[in-house]
């Protein structure tokens, strides 16, 4: 409230063509450079008026916005470990990716030998799934030190591990290969 009063204060007092407050920085008699006391102002009590309505504008949309992120965040919060993956029929060409992400997950870190970290991309392939995974090949202190295996793995068409291999290494905190 302070700040609107100071800004008010420091608004020009004149109104413009249109009826308009003037937005130009007032002089120390109130006016900008480009008004003075002939022309039309705006009175204390249009001032406040102006002033609250603007407020309340501003808190309008404010309110939009965060409603509108609200509405956002709800909307992306599914768990992938939520779904249930229970339905896929194990008979048909394609085991959809949740699937194959769950199965990839559950065996990553088996298949690879290391602590598992992440699922970086699942695509289709003519006989099945792509998947690249990251796993932790090396622990350190700062875990921006580990070394980071980036593996791709191979499934067919019903979701079982075909092969994989080590694509590349890195540092966790070395992000400028992918940028």
């Amino acid at each position: 409230m302070a700040e609107a009063d100071t800004n008010s204060a420091n608004q020009c007092r004149a109104l413009t063509e249109d009826g308009e407050r003037c937005s130009r920085p007032a002089q120390d008699d109130g006016f900008c450079y480009q008004h003075d006391k002939g022309d039309p102002t705006v009175s204390d009590s249009q001032t406040a008026e102006t002033e609250q309505e603007e407020q309340e504008q501003e808190q309008e949309q404010e309110a939009d916005r965060d409603a509108q992120s609200a509405d956002m965040a709800t909307e992306e919060t599914t768990d992938p470990g939520d779904v249930d993956t229970s339905d896929v029929d194990e008979d048909s060409d394609i085991a959809g990716v949740l699937a194959v992400r769950q199965t990839v997950q559950s065996t990553a870190g088996q298949i690879v030998g290391h602590e598992f970290d992440g699922v970086s991309e699942i695509s289709p392939m003519d006989d099945g799934w792509r998947a690249v995974v990251e796993v932790v090949e090396r622990s350190a202190v700062p875990d921006t030190q580990d070394i980071i295996g980036r593996y791709e793995i191979e499934l067919g068409e019903e979701g079982v591990v075909q092969g994989y291999r080590r694509l590349d290494r890195y540092r966790r905190g070395d992000t400028t290969a992918f940028e």
